[in-house]
């Protein structure tokens, strides 16, 4: 099987720091397409279904960009590039029409909406939102920082690590504004939401990927709130080092998070009520891992910090994660987009 996916990066506009690779699972073989140079720090990119946009952030201070491309065969064409309104966008996303990207501000703890015209291209701002507050972390915590945002429905979710808040909007979808609902996801104080992620069959069931406590918080929905029921560990008892969660994705009845420090994949086992239970750390062969992302059985890791992509696979019968052996240079990668198959 052959598999195709981007990476985004830390780096200059001189440098390639968007790339689109190949992993072909029966030779064992990952290899660079082409690099993309022209993009600053495009710490985090999405690309539309059609697969003829890709957007990126450009991650930096004191004013950030979204860059949106065109996808051609041998290279990545700028179709628009625009101010986020805040410092150091770190994280973008679509809703589920395709009609509006969200742009998530870390350093200023804000979050820009844009809309997108029949080509997928963002032409204007909808809205834009700040928030307020700190948390107990005086260092990391020392004001709001929002990480990460998505849609389901009429709704936009929009964590902040600064604040230990997941607020919840509504998206009106005639015209791209944020309302407020007065619903929001309470974190223990210091905990540091970072990413979330839905339940693929139970409604009204997500899981939170706190960066600053290296935890997984479940919440479930009842008479239109969100109620915590509980938090596990993504480190293995006895770990005593410096972590900090990352990334989070569910593939089939598991959930997997990025640990950075101990530098390994965490993987949970979900039960029928949605229950998590830590059932295997495996460390991803490189340093650092800020994202990862499925492809198949087959997960390719970004790790920063040891400026390389490795390959990590889901045995189909036990879940299990095993090391393949595969991987790719990249100077400093940071989110793994894959291509869907035709």
């Amino acid at each position: 099987m052959r598999y195709e996916f981007w990476a985004g990066s830390y780096g200059t506009k001189e440098e390639e720091t968007i790339a689109r690779f190949s992993l072909d699972t029966e030779t064992g073989q990952m290899e660079k397409i082409y690099g993309c140079s022209g993009a600053e720090n495009p710490s985090w990119i999405c690309l539309n279904r059609r697969k003829t946009v890709l957007y990126s952030v450009e991650e930096l201070s004191p004013q950030g960009r979204i860059l949106a491309f065109g996808v051609g065969e041998q290279g990545l064409e700028p179709l628009a590039s625009l101010s986020t309104g805040g410092a150091d966008p770190c994280h973008i996303c679509l809703d589920e029409g395709e009609r509006y990207l969200l742009a998530a501000n870390y350093t200023s703890g804000s979050l820009a909406v844009f809309g997108l015209d029949g080509e997928g291209i963002p032409v204007r701002e909808t809205d834009f939102i700040r928030h307020s507050g700190r948390g107990r972390n005086p260092v990391r915590q020392e004001g709001p920082h929002v990480h990460f945002s998505c849609v389901a429905g009429e709704r936009a979710y929009v964590v902040d690590l600064g604040t230990d808040l997941v607020s919840v909007y509504g998206l009106e979808g005639e015209t791209g504004r944020l309302l407020e609902t007065g619903e929001a996801l309470r974190l223990p104080a210091g905990a540091g939401p970072r990413h979330l992620a839905f339940h693929p069959h139970i409604p009204g069931l997500l899981y939170v990927a706190c960066e600053l406590d290296s935890s997984v918080a479940l919440f479930r929905e009842k008479d239109g709130a969100y109620l915590p029921e509980g938090r596990v560990s993504a480190l293995p008892e006895g770990f005593a080092g410096e972590n900090t969660a990352a990334a989070i994705r569910l593939r089939r009845d598991r959930l997997f998070v990025s640990n950075r420090g101990h530098d390994s994949i965490a993987a949970f086992s979900m039960g029928e009520d949605g229950g998590l239970r830590l059932c295997q750390t495996i460390p991803t062969g490189g340093r650092t891992p800020r994202d990862f992302a499925f492809m198949g059985e087959y997960m390719a890791v970004a790790n920063q910090g040891s400026d390389e992509i490795t390959v990590l696979r889901m045995d189909p019968e036990t879940g299990k994660l095993e090391q393949t052996g595969i991987s790719a240079p990249m100077s400093r990668p940071t989110c793994i987009c894959p291509v869907p198959p035709q």
